[in-house]
């Protein structure tokens, strides 16, 4: 049984849709997901229970948290409510309208104990948010005293190159202004952990492997059992550190989940890559192919198998909306 008596560090995912789609995003939000923000009732049992397993901050992220303002306030209510801190709020910027706009919003942000944005600044965002955005919602943090977390600086000058800070950039235009393997450096600049949509973005540059190499040197996916920068998202879902599409409720999380119950999760816990293949195949007719970029490659391809071509609805791959939009 996977049992938590205590919690590290949490990200709150208060919502999955975003204005964006971008070809990083472990979480694959975008557009198309439901507009459904956390409820103030599971918020407010969420932050309970962070606080009575040794975890008193969180940070907030989505998707894009700042869409609905009015819906976003209510969670950050119930956290003042259970004296959890707020670190930040990670913002791609596209809310930004005009400086009373602005104004307004970082003061009532103020009003619930936010002090801090998070505020991306790299070019797969870019792809969605014009740089100018960025840098009006930066100059608004400050004129009104909010502070700013920017993510990642190192990109600045990328995006002040690239052209017009109006309109949006794809990373085409970025390969034309640099050079041809912007791209793949680009992951390496930014420290990209290659699962979800990213995994799906980079898989080309991967070199093949053998399905039965893979399974031969399977061990337990440790990272499941971490309690370091976890998120609990909207539904109530734990969801583990660096891995996207794999879930528990946060409920049994801490009370103790059953393998019967997280069979997907479990067996990777406990066996890795070989323990979610057997089951895959024994349970529900997955027929392996030869050759995949690695075990989160493969990993990824049964749990949408599972999902997606067998349809089914298991407690530990959700939210299926992950596969759906991938």
């Amino acid at each position: 049984m996977i049992k938590f008596s205590r919690l590290g560090s949490c990200g709150i995912i208060t919502n999955y849709f975003c204005s964006s789609k971008c070809k990083h995003c472990m979480y694959a939000s975008s557009p198309k997901w439901p507009k459904d923000y956390m409820e103030a009732d599971l918020a407010d049992e969420v932050f309970k229970t962070l606080a009575g397993h040794g975890c008193g901050s969180v940070h907030i992220g989505g998707g894009e948290p700042l869409l609905r303002p009015d819906k976003l306030f209510p969670v950050l209510a119930a956290a003042a409510r259970n004296d959890i801190y707020i670190e930040y709020i990670e913002t791609n910027a596209s809310w930004y309208k005009d400086d009373e706009h602005a104004k307004e919003v970082i003061g009532k942000l103020k009003q619930h104990r936010v002090h801090t944005l998070l505020i991306s600044i790299d070019p797969y965002h870019n792809e969605y948010v014009p740089f100018r955005k960025v840098k009006q919602l930066i100059a608004a943090c400050r004129r009104y005293n909010m502070e700013v977390f920017p993510w990642q600086m190192e990109f600045w000058d990328d995006l002040a190159a690239v052209g017009d800070d109006a309109v949006v950039h794809s990373l085409d235009e970025y390969e034309e202004v640099f050079d041809e393997g912007y791209k793949l450096g680009l992951a390496r600049r930014y420290g990209l952990n290659l699962r979800g949509r990213a995994l799906q973005t980079y898989k080309h540059y991967l070199n093949d492997q053998p399905v039965r190499e893979i399974l031969d040197r399977s061990s337990p996916c440790r990272e499941l059992l971490g309690i370091h920068h976890f998120h609990i998202d909207l539904y109530g879902n734990f969801v583990p550190p660096a891995c996207s599409g794999l879930a528990l409720d946060f409920r049994d999380a801490v009370n103790g989940a059953a393998p019967e119950k997280y069979p997907v999760y479990y067996a990777l816990a406990t066996k890795g890559i070989k323990g979610l293949y057997e089951y895959a195949v024994e349970h529900h007719g997955y027929t392996p192919k030869d050759h995949c970029k690695g075990k989160c490659d493969l990993c990824y391809v049964i749990r949408e198998y599972l999902v997606m071509q067998r349809n089914l609805v298991l407690p530990d791959l959700q939210p299926t909306w992950h596969y759906m939009y991938m």
